[in-house]
Formats: C-alpha cells, sequence, structure tokens
C-alpha cells in the first residue's frame, strides 16, 4: 500500500492528475529562473492547451512529437494530449544534430502535429513544414485562448498513451506501443515498491525523452506529490545544481544512472560544510545502465557527511519495452553485493560466491524483485528455463510488458508470452542480477564474457571514470582472427606510460575476465558513439574499427598481451 495513494487499475494517468490536491506543486528551474505553478494554475493551462490541439484538427490517438526540454509548456502539451485521446512521442534535442537525429523517428511516427524550437525546426525537411508549431507559436496560442476546454477526459485505459524510442534507437528506431493501461500498471507497481505517500516530493534532471525521465514524471502525477525538473542541460552544465536542488527543496525522491554517481562522486571535494543537506533524500532508483557497486559506495561515503542515509541508492533493471520498472528494491535495504567467479560465470553459466576482492571475482548488485505483475525466468539457449543460480537470458511478461512496437509484428501476441529481453542474468533469491547484453558478449575460444566486466575491471582498477572504456570483440578479417579490442578515453589516462598501460590492461583483463586483449586504442572521449539516452554503442565501435574510421587519439597498439 501506498499511504492511500492506490488507485483503481484502470484509472488513466491523466484522470489521476486532474484529480490532485489543489496543494500540489509543479516547479521547473532553469538557469534564467525558477517557473512554480500551484495545482490550479496547471489546470488552467491544461485547458489552454487542449483548446490549441483541437484548433489543429487532431483525431484520437494520432501522436505529437515533442522535441523540446522539460518545461512547463512540454509537461502541459502531454497531459492536454492525454485529456484529448492522443499520443505523445518525446524526442532527443539537445544533441548538435538535433533536426538529422530526428528525421527517422517522424518517419515512423508519422505525427500529426510537431511541438519544437524555431532553431530544430528549421533543420527539419520541408515535408514536415506543415506540421510544425513552435514552443514560441505555442506560448502565444495559448495565451490568445478565450474558451478553455474543461471537458470529460477522452483517453481510455485501452487507448495509445505513449510511443516511447527504445534506449538503443538509432539509424532504425524503434518504438514500443505503450497504452494507458500498461501505463497505469507500471506506475502503480513503482508507487507500491517505493511506498510513496502524500510527503514525497520528485527531483529529477533526466531527459523526458529517456524512459526513465519520463517515469520520474508520470509517478509524480500518478502519486499527486510536488515535483521539481531540472532541464538536462542544466546537470550537463552544473551536474552538482542536482544535489543543490534536491537539497533546496527537500526532495525525497529522484532516480539516476550510475555514471552520474560516479562523476558527483569525484566531485564531492568541491563542496564546503554544510552546502547541503540530503537527509531527506529517501529513495533513489539507480538504472539505465550497468550498476557497479564501486560506484554507488563512493557516492555514499562522500555524502554521508552532507546527510545522506544509508540505503537511499537501490539497483533497478528496466526497459521501455516494460513502460519502465521490471525490478526494484524495497526503500532502506541494505545494497545486496554478490562477489562472484566470473570464469565460472561466464565460461560454465554458473554462480559461484567468492570472498570480497578475491582474484578472478567481481561484484555484482541485485536490482530487487520483480514489481506488480510483472513475470520473469531465465532460459538458456535453447529457450528452456533454468533455475536459480544460472546464467542465460532474461525474459519478462505483465500487464505492462511490451506487446508490439510500432508498424511491427507483435513480439508478444498473447498475454501468456514471454518477451526476451536480450539481456544476460541469473536469479537468485527470486531477485535479478544482470551481467550483460547477448548482442555486445565477447567471444573468444567459444568462451563468452560480458564486457561489461571487462570495462567495469579497467575503470575499477586504473582509477578511470565511468563510461571512459569500452569492450568488443570482432572478427577481424584485417588480422585473420577474432580479437577482443579495449577502447580507452584518453582524456581520462592523465600522464600514463603507454607501454605500462598496455601491460597493465591486459593483466587487469586477464585476471578478471580470462581472456586476452589483442588490441588497445585511446580516443577522445567525445568520439565514442552513443544512444539517444548516452550508452556507448560497442557494435558501432566495433564497425568503425573494422573499417579502419575509428581515430586515435594517440596511438593504436599490436598484440596487447600480459
Amino acid at each position: 500500500m501506498t499511504d492511500g495513494l492506490v488507485a483503481p487499475a484502470r484509472l488513466c494517468l491523466i484522470e489521476k492528475f486532474l484529480s490532485c490536491p489543489s496543494s500540489r506543486l509543479t516547479t521547473v528551474l532553469a538557469q534564467d529562473g525558477v517557473v512554480s505553478l500551484k495545482q490550479s494554475e496547471m489546470l488552467a493551462r491544461v485547458a489552454c492547451a487542449r483548446r490549441v490541439l483541437r484548433q489543429s484538427a487532431l483525431a484520437p490517438e494520432q501522436v505529437v512529437a515533442i522535441a523540446l526540454p522539460s518545461s512547463v509548456e512540454v509537461l502541459v502539451v502531454v497531459l492536454a494530449c492525454w485529456a484529448e485521446g492522443l499520443a505523445i512521442a518525446l524526442l532527443p534535442h539537445e544533441s548538435k544534430r538535433e533536426g538529422a537525429g530526428i528525421e527517422a523517428m517522424l518517419a515512423l511516427l508519422e505525427p500529426a502535429l510537431i511541438l519544437t524550437s524555431e532553431h530544430i525546426a528549421q533543420q527539419l525537411a520541408q515535408e514536415w513544414a506543415q506540421r510544425v508549431l513552435t514552443d514560441a507559436a505555442l506560448s502565444e496560442r495559448m495565451q490568445a485562448v478565450e474558451t478553455p476546454v474543461n471537458e470529460p477526459v477522452l483517453s481510455r485505459p485501452e487507448s495509445l498513451a505513449i510511443l516511447q524510442f527504445t534506449s538503443g534507437s538509432t539509424g532504425a528506431p524503434k518504438a514500443v506501443y505503450i497504452t494507458q493501461a500498461m501505463l497505469s500498471a507500471n506506475c502503480q507497481a513503482i508507487a507500491e515498491r517505493v511506498s510513496v505517500a502524500a510527503a514525497d516530493r520528485m527531483v529529477s534532471w533526466l531527459p523526458l525523452h529517456h524512459d526513465m525521465g519520463l517515469s520520474a514524471l508520470t509517478l509524480a502525477w500518478w502519486c499527486s506529490i510536488d515535483l521539481v525538473l531540472m532541464p538536462t542541460s542544466e546537470f550537463s552544465r552544473q551536474p552538482l545544481a542536482w544535489l543543490h536542488a534536491l537539497s533546496r527543496y527537500k526532495g525525497t525522491l529522484s532516480p539516476a544512472p550510475t555514471s552520474a554517481f560516479a562523476l558527483l562522486g569525484r566531485l564531492a571535494g568541491r563542496l564546503r560544510d554544510g552546502d547541503l543537506d540530503l537527509s531527506h533524500w529517501r529513495y533513489a532508483w539507480v538504472g539505465a545502465e550497468p550498476v557497479f557497486h564501486a560506484h554507488l559506495h563512493q557516492f555514499e561515503t562522500a555524502f554521508s557527511a552532507y546527510g545522506l542515509q544509508a540505503g537511499v541508492l537501490q539497483p533497478a533493471y528496466g526497459m521501455a519495452e516494460a513502460v519502465v520498472a521490471v525490478s526494484l528494491n524495497a526503500p532502506g535495504q541494505a545494497l545486496r553485493v554478490r562477489w562472484l567467479d566470473t570464469q565460472s560465470l561466464h565460461a560454465d553459466g554458473v554462480v559461484r560466491e567468492q570472498p570480497e576482492g578475491a582474484p578472478g571475482a567481481a561484484a555484482y548488485l541485485g536490482n530487487g524483485t520483480a514489481v506488480g505483475d510483472v513475470e520473469t525466468r531465465v532460459v538458456d539457449e535453447h529457450g528452456l528455463e533454468v533455475s536459480e543460480g544460472l546464467l542465460g537470458s532474461l525474459q519478462i511478461r505483465g500487464s505492462s510488458v511490451i506487446g508490439r512496437y510500432l508498424k511491427m509484428e507483435p513480439v508478444r501476441p498473447q498475454a501468456s508470452d514471454w518477451y526476451d529481453t536480450g539481456d544476460l542474468g541469473f536469479i537468485l533469491d527470486a531477485e535479478i542480477y544482470i551481467t550483460g547484453r547477448t548482442k555486445d558478449l565477447i567471444t573468444r575460444a567459444g568462451v563468452n564474457v560480458s564486457p561489461h566486466i571487462v570495462e567495469w575491471s579497467l575503470e575499477h582498477e586504473l582509477g578511470l571514470a565511468a563510461g571512459s572504456v569500452a569492450a568488443f570483440s570482432c572478427i577481424d578479417s584485417r588480422h585473420v582472427k577474432e580479437s577482443v579490442v579495449v577502447v580507452i578515453a584518453v582524456n581520462a589516462l592523465g600522464n600514463r606510460d603507454l607501454e605500462e598501460l598496455r601491460r597493465e590492461v591486459a593483466r587487469t583483463v586477464a585476471r578478471h575476465a580470462s581472456v586476452q586483449v589483442d588490441d588497445l586504442v585511446l580516443i577522445r572521449r567525445a568520439d565514442f558513439p552513443k544512444t539517444t539516452s548516452g550508452k556507448i554503442q560497442r557494435q558501432a565501435l566495433s564497425r568503425l574499427y573494422l573499417s579502419g574510421k575509428l581515430k586515435p587519439a594517440a596511438v593504436t597498439t599490436d598484440a596487447v598481451s600480459a
């Protein structure tokens, strides 16, 4: 139960929002000021936005594409779309190639309306011109509304709510088809696991086009709690601004990826005593990328002096194909850390626990048990379920789990069907542990190794920042062999001696992953290809490497060996 916040299973999120208490506040932070609105003011703006949408003569379940940073206007339009029975698709907007980057997404969506900035609008192909509404034009139209729409909402549980692009959506994007019922089910499942209460306050800087960022918003609306949003650009400009916002607004809930905690753990020394009060922060679900114990421990240690309590940071597992959350830990729970023999895990597929820090062992964090009615299982290469403690492919099913992608054949035609997540892992004591992605496995002499082990071991042993290392294997016709390649951001290396670095990389990877590194490439951090959510694309790196287009910042070594 969530302190009286449990709602009927067939209630749409927009209906929940419209019934929020009048005391609820929405606050958006930006470099040029703060906007804070009471619930009555939000409702008035939503009613005006509904009128603007009706002026565009949109039909139910048509799609409104939104490519804008977090703002009050974006929140209002999302709510207005759902009130009018329309679907939304939130798109990236902050890369250097915004227009070109979203063209493929628009082609898939075929949106009836595109809400974006004048800057992006000018980059779009002429075919979209008649469907574009700039944020400036939206504001003007809303101010000119004389008869706001205060009618019952048009969305139904079965209505399309969101077309959510997956985190790897680049080149040929895929959009998950999320109904209002799926959205409600996942919001309710998260609320119950996190024990959301009326006194909670959500603070988030995550991009709304990412499922984890959108979930912070939708959970706040579902549970009728205060919301404080900070545009992602503000976090990028000054990462500590996130913690200052948590301190100033007494935030209790706030999610983030592992890399954010790793970064802030290194920046803690810039603070002075009394700069922060994190004592109100009670739950942070950590996901969107592999979660490493060292990063969370470093953050907890660094910020305990500022009131951060033990048990706030909680590893989570999720994906757009499940709306967002698959599994979560309960609030206040101590991190479940298991040190496992990596050779046994990846060569034999068997979990064998080792003492902390043992040679050849790596730390794996539990991501909690499945939320709501989500079911999980692990299967072998033949699709047969394996018992707890054995490695395999993770599959899921439940009321918030994908049925199909937009314009594609159903991936789960029946509710009883399982969805293959593409993730490798195991289940122990009903808790999910993720070890890597099936498609990213490093293969050597018939042995499969997760690249996460290689990357974690190098970041840990060499003291490198999170996101500084990528590892992959490829069939290298140039050297007529299968190669294991490690790519490191030269920015993170300081004045390390290259020859010693080669030896240290080889020794570390051999010790932790039992494979030999064939090539070490040093490139600029900015040259790592990444997804729209910031994850390093190993397969893209592999293609660049094989095509000779991976430009070294210093030197490429040959036959790195111990």
